[in-house]
């Protein structure tokens, strides 16, 4: 178990072997994400509630998302 709180990561990158890292049980509340590659990341079984991407709630891209893929 580690204390992150106040910790700021700025250019970082996953080394030379680009090793991805494993978030597990952790309260990431209030915590911000700019300018940083994002891709092929997976969230899951997570709560969303008042997380946004570009200034827009998850929920509702959730909730359009689901009204336009219905089956």
């Amino acid at each position: 178990m580690a204390t992150l709180g106040g910790v700021r990561f700025v250019d970082t990158d996953l080394g030379a072997e680009n090793n991805p890292i494993l978030f597990e049980r952790c309260d990431l509340n209030g915590s911000k994400l700019s300018h940083c590659n994002l891709r092929d990341v997976e969230i899951q079984e997570s709560d969303i509630i008042g997380m946004k991407i570009d200034n827009i709630p998850v929920e509702k891209l959730l909730e359009a998302y689901y009204q336009v893929n219905e089956e």
